[in-house]
C-alpha cells in the first residue's frame, strides 16, 4: 500500500481519517494534525445540491484508487442531484460515525460560513476529539457495530450505561462534565445547525459539582510556589516517556500572567512594543484581547479590541528584570521570545504550573488560570465602585463611557499591586531564599 493516499485536487473529494475522524484537505499527513496509519485514511464524498438550502450530503467511499474515487464521487453526485436521496432527513449522514465526523469539520470551520466561524484553538478540538471517540469505543465495545450504529440509536438507557461507566473509571468530576458537555455540545449542533430531527439524549444528565470557581492564590503560596519551582524534582513520568516539567520561563510566565491577569495565549503573544509610556515612563500594557477579536471576526489589525493593563509595581519590577532598559519598543516577545512555536508554550504551560503547585502540598486545588481571577479581584478591589452618577446600571457606564487607558493610569499612580509584600518578607525571614533563578519583586 502506498505511504498515504493520492489527493489532486476535486471539487467534493476529501481524504478523511476512520480513526480519529478528521479531514485532511491537503492529502498531505505531514501538513495535518491526523498522525494515524496511512490505512487508516479514505476517500470520502462532500456534496452540497443547489436546492438544499445548505445542507450538505456525504458518503464515505470504498475506493483507495483516486481514478475510482472520483467515479464513485460523481455516481454519488448524481444520485443526490436526480433526486435519489429523496427523503430530505435521510440524506444527511445517519451513522455515528460519519456525524461525528462532520461535527469535527465543523469545528475545525471546514466549509463553515465567514460570519459563523468559530476559531476553536487546536488544543480545544484535540480534546473534544478525543471525547467522541472515547464514546464511540464505549459503543464498540458494547457489541455494536459501527458501521451500522446510527445516531438515532443512542437511548436514554445507553446514556446512563456510559455515565456508570465514566463513574467506575473514578475519573474527576471536571473530566466526566467535560466528557458529558461534548456529547451534549455535539448533539446540539445536529439539532440547531443541521436541523436533525432528534432529542438531545444528553440534555438531562446531570452534571456534577466541580467546586466554586472563584479560586484566588493567597500571597503566601504565591510567594512559595516561586520558591519550589527548579530543575531539581521536576521529572514526571507521562505513559512510557520521561518528561521535565520545570521551564527556563516557567517563572517569568506565572508571574506576568499574576501581574496582569490576562489569558494565557495573550501572555506568549505579549511583546516588548505593546508597553506604553508616558514621559519615558511604562504606563499600561496595550495587549489585543485575542480571545473578542476571535469572537468578533477580527483579524485586522485596525479593528482590535484591546485590553489595557497598568504597569504597576509588581509588573514594573518584573519587566525590570526580564530586560525593558534595552528591549522596550522591540518586536521582540516578553516571554521566551528564542521559542519560535509560540502553541507549544501554552500546552505546557498549565501542566508545569499544576506539577510545581502539588508541591506545596496545599490544601487548595490551584490552577493556572486562578490567577486571572486573583487580579481580577485586586482590580475589583482596588477600582470598582460600581456607582454611576450617570446612569442607573453600572454596566452600560463601564461598557460604553468609561476610558480604560485612563484607569490604567490612574490604577499605576495609586500604587497598584495584587500580593501582599509583607507575606514575602515574612517568608522570606523563616525560610533560606535559593537566589539560583529566583526572580525579585
Amino acid at each position: 500500500m502506498k505511504k498515504s493516499l493520492e489527493y489532486h485536487k476535486f471539487s467534493g473529494l476529501q481524504i478523511f481519517c476512520r480513526k480519529c475522524k478528521t479531514t485532511i484537505h491537503t492529502g498531505n499527513k505531514s501538513n495535518s494534525k491526523c498522525n494515524h496509519p496511512s490505512d487508516k485514511l479514505t476517500y470520502k464524498a462532500i456534496i452540497k445540491p443547489p436546492d438544499g438550502g445548505g445542507i450538505r450530503k456525504s458518503r464515505i467511499l470504498k475506493s483507495k484508487a483516486f481514478d475510482e474515487a472520483v467515479i464513485e464521487l460523481l455516481a454519488f453526485k448524481k444520485e443526490v442531484l436526480n433526486g435519489e436521496l429523496s427523503q430530505k432527513v435521510n440524506s444527511k449522514p445517519q451513522l455515528l460515525i460519519e456525524c461525528m465526523a462532520m461535527y469535527i469539520d465543523y469545528t475545525n470551520d471546514c466549509d463553515v460560513p465567514h460570519h459563523l466561524k468559530k476559531h476553536l484553538s487546536p488544543s480545544y478540538i484535540k480534546t473534544i476529539q478525543g471525547f467522541l471517540h472515547e464514546f464511540l469505543d464505549f459503543v464498540n465495545d458494547k457489541g455494536y457495530y459501527l458501521k451500522e450504529f446510527k445516531v438515532t440509536n443512542i437511548s436514554d438507557k445507553m446514556v446512563g450505561q456510559y455515565c456508570e461507566h465514566l463513574d467506575k473509571k473514578h475519573q474527576s468530576n471536571y473530566t466526566y462534565n467535560g466528557k458529558i458537555k461534548a456529547l451534549r455540545t455535539f448533539f446540539n449542533y445536529l439539532i440547531n445547525e443541521e436541523y436533525y430531527t432528534i432529542r438531545n439524549v444528553w440534555k438531562k444528565v446531570k452534571l456534577k459539582s466541580q467546586g466554586s470557581t472563584d479560586i484566588s492564590i493567597t500571597s503566601k503560596d504565591f510567594y512559595n510556589l516561586l520558591e519550589v519551582i527548579s530543575p531539581e524534582d521536576s521529572m514526571v513520568q507521562v505513559g512510557k516517556k520521561r518528561r521535565n516539567m520545570y521551564k527556563v520561563w516557567l517563572k517569568d510566565l506565572i508571574m506576568l500572567k499574576a501581574f496582569t491577569g490576562r489569558r494565557n495565549e495573550e501572555l506568549f503573544e505579549m511583546r516588548w512594543d505593546m508597553i506604553h509610556c508616558e514621559d519615558d515612563k511604562p504606563v499600561y500594557i496595550e495587549s489585543p484581547n485575542i480571545k473578542i477579536n476571535k469572537l468578533q471576526n477580527n483579524f485586522d489589525k485596525r479593528d482590535f479590541q484591546f485590553s489595557y493593563v497598568p504597569i504597576g509595581l509588581e509588573l514594573k519590577s518584573l519587566l525590570n528584570q526580564l530586560g525593558m532598559k534595552n528591549k522596550r519598543g522591540s518586536s521582540e516577545y516578553i516571554i521566551a521570545p528564542y521559542i519560535e512555536t509560540r502553541r507549544t508554550l501554552k500546552e505546557q504551560a498549565s501542566k508545569c504550573f499544576t506539577f510545581h503547585f502539588k508541591k506545596l502540598n496545599s490544601k487548595d486545588s490551584v490552577q493556572l488560570k486562578h490567577l486571572r481571577q486573583t487580579y481580577i479581584t485586586q482590580e475589583d478591589i482596588f477600582i470598582n465602585s460600581r456607582i454611576s452618577m450617570q446612569h442607573s446600571n453600572y454596566k452600560t457606564t463601564s461598557k460604553h463611557y468609561v476610558n480604560k487607558k485612563e484607569v490604567a493610569k490612574e490604577m499605576v499612580k495609586n500604587g497598584f499591586r495584587i500580593f501582599d509584600l509583607r507575606a514575602k518578607k515574612t517568608l522570606q525571614k523563616d525560610t533560606p531564599v535559593k537566589k539560583e533563578g529566583f526572580t525579585s519583586l
